[in-house]
């Protein structure tokens, strides 16, 4: 990722600083990306900044909707795009697994069905 936002000329912090800071907003963008049920949602949205659910909608819509080849620079993306989305959509497991990738503490979202 930090690769990839060098190539596009902008920081971490530029990126975060031109999106949406409220969770409301955020939770809706990801709503339309992941398959997330309402226990799910809230688990995310109380357990996460919105700094960092923005980075989870920012690497989820440029690394695995965007970019159905699971591919950057020939190099496969970690966790895998099969690993992490089932259909067009991230699931609640992808959303963890990705945060663990990017070093996000994925304390609290344990899914208990």
């Amino acid at each position: 990722m930090k690769n990839y936002l060098k190539e596009q000329g902008i920081t971490l912090s530029d990126l975060l600083s031109m999106m949406d800071e409220d969770k409301e907003g955020i939770m809706d963008a990801l709503k339309k990306r992941v398959h997330l049920n309402e226990r799910q949602s809230r688990m995310l949205e109380e357990n996460l900044t919105s700094k960092q659910l923005n980075l989870l909608l920012f690497v989820i819509q440029a690394f695995y909707i965007l970019n159905p080849s699971g591919l950057y620079k020939d190099l496969i993306i970690e966790p895998t795009r099969e690993d992490v989305m089932y259909g067009d959509k991230v699931t609640f497991e992808g959303c963890k697994m990705i945060l663990e990738a990017l070093r996000i503490s994925t304390s609290g979202l344990e899914d208990e069905r």
